[in-house]
């Protein structure tokens, strides 16, 4: 995962940054409780807490303990990976 950077979700400022950037013209809304990025037909959340979700029209994916996220701004990409689980969240082009 050379191309990724690696963001403890307890980096709370960073986290609410690379998601903005990532969402880029969607939307991006911040509560007490986390951030959810809007770009297209897909969704993105992250609570303080580490609780992850995503959905997209063909699939969606949640997990209740991530400790970390993983951007590539190139590629308009976050990943999540959590021991023999990993996913990878795209924003729609």
């Amino acid at each position: 995962m050379d191309d990724y950077e690696r963001v403890p979700v307890g980096d709370w400022s960073d986290v609410t940054e690379h998601l903005r950037e990532l969402a880029g013209d969607g939307e991006a809304s911040e509560s007490d409780e986390g951030i959810e990025i809007t770009v297209g037909n897909a969704t993105f959340l992250v609570t303080r807490d580490g609780r992850v979700s995503a959905e997209m029209p063909l699939h969606d994916f949640e997990d209740g303990e991530v400790e970390v996220l993983y951007f590539d701004h190139d590629r308009g990409a976050v990943r999540v990976e959590d021991g023999d689980r990993s996913y990878e969240f795209r924003a729609p082009a």
